[in-house]
């Protein structure tokens, strides 16, 4: 990889989100793309729809990165697991087609109101 492309690629103010986000996502099992989505859009400037897209790409490469240790410690109840992950894969694909039909309002109201929800059930259980 030549300098120009590093440079162009690795931007230091984007490591500390970054990491931050891969901590909360590799300690609570989640939770690095709610916390990306407005870092993406206040610290980078990114559009609603490219601030969701481009959190749910970070956090596959943090799920990629903690996997390996969760299976090797047996954390992981694979019976459950694989028929989440076939719905899950099948409902990011529903997802992912429509959210650019989305209008960004919707969208942005709709991951506050995720926000607080998540937020009260972690709250009360």
């Amino acid at each position: 990889m030549s300098r120009a492309t590093f440079k162009k690629w690795f931007r230091p103010s984007a490591v500390l989100p970054g990491l931050v986000a891969g901590l909360v996502n590799g300690l609570l099992g989640g939770g690095g793309g709610l916390l990306l989505v407005p870092m993406l859009r206040r610290m980078a400037g990114l559009a609603v729809h490219a601030s969701h897209a481009t959190a749910i790409v970070t956090t596959a490469c943090f799920s990629a990165v903690s996997l390996p240790i969760y299976l090797l410690r047996g954390s992981v109840d694979l019976s459950l697991a694989l028929p989440l992950a076939i719905g899950g894969a099948a409902g990011s694909l529903c997802g992912a087609l429509v959210l650019r039909r989305v209008p960004t309002g919707w969208l942005k109201k709709g991951f506050a109101l995720f926000l607080l929800f998540s937020a009260w059930r972690m709250y009360v259980g």
